[in-house]
């Protein structure tokens, strides 16, 4: 058995590079002092312009097929899911993409940590169906992530 994983989910479209790594990096220095890897859809898809749109002219990563093809690879090799959908950025732009992937990884029996202080998506009977927590903090996500996979790494 490897070292646990843990997929990063989050707001892309629409997000500065701070917005849509900030919080991946900061997660990735967290699980990596549990010994737990951290995949980040951004790994190999480069901001064009100021922001994130959902896909660019290059067909080996910025496609629509591509991006998802590539997203649920990831979903399907994780231990678990974290996703982070703050209101300051669901409001400004849906992330109907991390929603996906939380279904993906429902449907796939991977344990998702929802971290969002956005009323509608914590209402959401299908949303609250697909996470096995729903939290309102990054650091109380990250908290239930190690608390779950440390004794694996």
């Amino acid at each position: 058995m490897g070292r646990p994983t843990v997929y990063l989910a989050g707001p892309i479209n629409g997000c500065d590079e701070d917005e849509a790594k900030g919080w991946r990096f900061d997660a990735a220095d967290v699980l990596r002092a549990f010994h737990i890897r951290s995949v980040s859809p951004l790994r190999c898809e480069p901001i064009v312009g100021e922001r994130y749109s959902v896909s660019y002219a290059d067909p080996k990563f910025g496609s629509p097929g591509a991006i998802a093809a590539k997203n649920l690879f990831d979903v399907r090799r994780c231990d678990m899911v974290l996703a982070y959908l703050p209101r300051e950025l669901t409001e400004r732009k849906p992330s109907y993409g991390t929603i996906i992937e939380m279904g993906w990884a429902h449907m796939l029996g991977k344990p998702v940590v929802l971290v969002t202080d956005d009323p509608a998506l914590r209402e959401h009977p299908v949303v609250q169906a697909c996470a096995g927590w729903v939290l309102d903090n990054l650091d109380d996500g990250l908290d239930v992530v190690t608390g779950i996979l440390e004794v694996y790494a």
